[in-house]
């Protein structure tokens, strides 16, 4: 009986021994400098995995414990087998790498493998390198905005100092594209736009779209674009669109006077100025003194053009505190909005001001706390901030960086904000602190972080123009102004990046639902595009009954099947809005349906996790 114990267990020994040989471990190795450097990825917050048929092509993490930029794991897989993977990161929203798979032979040895570059792209030198910059002017030329004889067109960015007098552009072969080559040291992403200069007035007009980006490599290089990167093969037609505003919570706040302020929509169709007041002062709605509009002409621009614009408050007391007009709407993060024109005439639905609803309004003579929580790690790295933060001797600030905001709390709005310190008591290098926000005002906030230095003075997060340049975050509510208390906000992280769109919310959290009538004499059956759209977790559905009617409101998926019932009653003659929350739905399109009488509408929205 003993002898057969002991060849059993000798038997299942060999075979586990067996088994054994038939793993061999295996070193991936990525080097993630280029990424990092070109923005795409951020090694505070962002994480890198290698995925492939060795596991199933799902996420096994990668870990730079060194802090060399390279990532490395270790998996053990079949010997004497073949597989295909590839590296993964979870910046700007999760990105694999281009092209195919790679392919790997693994023999009965471990092995590890050479360091490569993510997506193969090898850290530049460094060194200067000539860069062509070509634009297609043939857009602006073609609508007389560009005189060739006389007018200069220039490429001013991050290189030049975003000068508007250097590096001129020539177009030696008559063919409307103008050229220039600039040298510029590799290894850097670096951004810029085109613009040209009157030979009459010396104005200057830039681009219109965001700044362009590139990454400089080694060796000569190309960089071709069109002028706002309009094709100028594009279809051109003449037509209007009419913007429209709701200024119904910046007046119950106390912050715009509809019978002495005015209101402007400012963007590239008038040089974002009022210079035109025919293209930009906005009218007052006689019906309702809380909505403003214009109807702005456009002459022979394409077709599908994108068109970025913002409201701008003009105060009628010149010493106002509120210096600053322009919106910082919530759903850019503090960037333009953008329309694409269709030719002919277009209608925008109102919008609030700022992205303000009547929801988010913290009413006078009442007070909410935000709690901010920032993870300051990053900050403290030499790799990402040049001049480091040094938690023994620096101060922490929040920047509040929404002028309306600013100016309901009344503060001074400026880039050195330091109403509110925050602290580390615990020396975990999360600092936290707490703002009071009175009303009347609202429960959102846009912001970016700072730190005061003695040695290297104020170093704030990097902003831009662009979309997302800010955070946005909400204080949760459960119900129609009302607020959870206290509030703590999701943790943020310092970051060198301008896009803080990983830090940003569409709404805030928690069920608001709820029908709210917002007066006004209705003229006739209405549904509208729900806003903002695409939404998370929470959107709003603004529809008019033109009479007293059973209105019944529905929301569908793709197949048609019904998932919500958010109004089912008789409802008075009224103008109304919806707060949708679609916190059980997971991403997707779903269609919104109203039925009130004879009167039957539907559109579409999508929900984006």
């Amino acid at each position: 009986m003993k002898k057969s114990s002991i060849f059993l267990a000798l038997l299942l020994f060999g075979a586990f021994s067996l088994i054994n040989a038939q793993n061999v471990n295996v070193t991936f190795q990525v080097d993630m400098r280029v990424q990092a450097a070109k923005g795409a990825f951020n090694p505070a917050s962002d994480g890198v995995s290698v995925r492939g048929s060795f596991n199933d092509w799902g996420e096994t993490a990668m870990a730079d414990d060194d802090g060399d930029s390279v990532y490395v794991a270790v998996i053990s897989v079949a010997a004497d087998t073949s597989y295909e993977y590839k590296f993964y990161h979870s910046g700007n929203g999760g990105t694999w790498e281009d092209g195919a798979n790679k392919s790997l032979v693994v023999g009965s040895a471990d092995t590890t493998l050479p360091v490569v570059f993510f997506n193969g792209e090898e850290m530049p030198s460094g060194d200067p390198a000539p860069v062509t910059f070509n634009v297609d002017m043939r857009i602006p030329i073609r609508k007389g905005d560009l005189d060739p004889a006389q007018d200069t067109v220039r490429v001013a960015g991050s290189f030049n100092g975003w000068s508007t007098a250097a590096d001129n552009m020539t177009d030696d072969d008559g063919d409307s594209t103008y050229t220039v080559t600039v040298d510029i040291n590799s290894a850097q992403k670096i951004e810029f736009k085109f613009i040209f200069v009157s030979g009459s007035s010396g104005s200057v007009t830039w681009e219109t779209i965001p700044n362009r980006t590139y990454w400089v490599v080694d060796g000569a290089q190309e960089f071709s674009a069109f002028w706002d990167d309009i094709d100028p093969d594009v279809q051109l037609a003449d037509g209007n669109i009419t913007f429209t505003v709701d200024m119904s919570v910046m007046s119950e706040v106390g912050i715009y006077d509809n019978a002495s302020d005015s209101l402007q929509v400012r963007g590239g169709f008038n040089g974002w100025s009022d210079s035109e007041p025919d293209k930009s002062l906005m009218q007052q709605n006689f019906l309702n003194p809380d909505e403003w509009f214009l109807t702005v002409p456009f002459v022979q621009t394409p077709v599908g053009s994108e068109q970025s614009w913002k409201f701008f408050v003009k105060k009628a007391d010149p010493n106002t505190m509120w210096t600053d007009g322009w919106e910082r709407p919530f759903s850019q993060g503090g960037g333009n909005r953008d329309v694409n024109f269709e030719g002919g005439d277009q209608n925008l639905d109102p919008i609030y001001y700022d992205d303000v609803l009547p929801n988010f309004v913290v009413e006078a003579g009442k007070s909410v706390e935000f709690t901010f929580n920032v993870d300051m790690t990053a900050a403290a790295d030499p790799n990402v901030q040049p001049l480091p933060f040094d938690p023994n001797n620096d101060t922490v600030y929040v920047v509040f960086e929404q002028p309306s905001f600013v100016f309901s709390q009344g503060w001074v709005d400026n880039d050195e904000m330091r109403v509110l310190s925050l602290s580390d008591d615990d020396g975990d290098m999360v600092y936290t602190g707490t703002l009071v926000i009175n009303g009347p005002s609202w429960n959102g906030v846009e912001y970016r972080y700072a730190y005061s230095s003695p040695t290297n003075g104020w170093i704030a997060e990097p902003a831009g123009f662009g979309d997302f340049a800010y955070r946005v975050r909400y204080i949760e509510q459960e119900g129609y102004r009302k607020f959870v208390q206290p509030y703590s906000a999701p943790q943020d992280h310092w970051t060198a990046q301008e896009d803080k769109s990983d830090q940003w919310e569409a709404a805030p959290a928690g069920d608001f639902t709820g029908i709210k009538d917002l007066g006004g004499v209705p003229l006739k059956f209405e549904l509208k595009q729900n806003y903002p759209n695409p939404f998370n977790p929470s959107t709003l559905i603004r529809f008019t009954v033109a009479k007293e009617s059973f209105v019944s409101l529905k929301v569908y998926d793709v197949i048609g099947q019904e998932v919500a019932t958010l109004v089912n009653r008789k409802m008075k003659a009224g103008n109304y809005q919806y707060t949708f929350n679609a916190n059980a739905l997971s991403s997707g399109v779903y269609f919104y349906t109203i039925k009130a009488g004879d009167f039957v509408a539907t559109k579409k929205m999508i929900l984006l996790r």
